[in-house]
């Protein structure tokens, strides 16, 4: 994978492997005609491109891919410069530069797919990068809720332990469940107003809209993230037998959260989030 992604800019050609970099369009020559290459053309294998052009002559060969490699080396011989070889890296539009990219490399490599619509709603400036994964895996569905891990593992219990109530599902417990859905509303009534809801789908869209600008935004999808992140360690807690902890402890804790990465906001210099600390004192009043 990582071998289309580096090629060589031929100087004087002393630090260019003759077989193992690729230093012509033809590619890396052990590639081309493997360890049997060696023998034929005469070039150790530890041979640098410039060892090649001074410890040897070029020779004449009955299979036509060994003269193109000579013809090769002998063109880019005739090239040779005193500068040092440059190894270049592929970046952004396919061009290569001789500064590595893990950026243009990542996005060489995945697979690109459509935007989604909830994207805003969960990656967004300032946004905490475990919350984010979290409500990540939600939005997909993929968080191992009791009816999800029932249908790879029979005689796994599909009841929701927060409540003992209901089937757990991701939609239940974000907010249907009893417990949830009190956390959810001491930290989001006061946001959301006359758009508060407990059905997963609405409170998505919502915070996902265009509607919403960035900073008058951020508490109530920050609110959401942490609110999801800190019911599913709940629920994983207590599956693995910690003690359960009040509703009332997680609110507290969330709404210390949100206060404390407000304020580090405000400290990095960001003065758009006056606002947004405002919004959430008015919430919790």
């Amino acid at each position: 994978m990582a071998k289309p992604f580096c090629q060589v800019e031929v100087g004087n050609g002393e630090t260019t492997s003759f077989w193992y970099d690729k230093w012509s369009s033809m590619g890396r020559m052990v590639d081309i005609v493997g360890a049997r290459g060696l023998i034929d053309l005469g070039i150790n294998k530890k041979s640098s491109l410039a060892a090649a052009w001074t410890t040897r002559r070029r020779r004449r060969h009955r299979v036509n891919q060994l003269n193109e490699i000579e013809e090769a080396l002998h063109l880019q011989r005739q090239k040779r410069s005193e500068l040092a070889d440059r190894f270049l890296w592929r970046g952004e539009n396919n061009t290569f530069q001789d500064s590595f990219s893990t950026k243009d490399t990542w996005n060489h490599i995945r697979t690109t797919s459509s935007t989604v619509a909830w994207h805003r709603g969960v990656w967004f400036a300032h946004a905490t990068p475990k919350y984010s994964f979290c409500v990540w895996l939600a939005a997909h569905n993929r968080l191992s809720t009791g009816v999800r891990m029932a249908k790879w593992n029979q005689g796994t219990a599909e009841t929701c332990i927060l409540c003992r109530g209901q089937l757990e599902t991701r939609d239940h417990l974000f907010f249907s469940c009893h417990y949830g859905s009190k956390i959810w509303a001491a930290l989001a009534k006061g946001l959301l107003k006359t758009r508060y809801t407990t059905d997963w789908s609405l409170i998505l869209e919502y915070i996902s809209s265009q509607q919403l600008n960035r900073v008058e935004g951020f508490p109530i999808r920050y609110v959401f993230q942490v609110v999801v992140y800190s019911i599913w360690r709940e629920r994983n807690g207590r599956q693995h037998g910690e003690d359960p902890q009040p509703a009332d402890s997680i609110i507290r804790w969330i709404d210390k959260q949100i206060r404390n990465q407000i304020s580090a906001i405000r400290q990095q210099g960001d003065r758009r989030y006056e606002t947004a600390y405002q919004l959430w004192l008015q919430a919790r009043d």
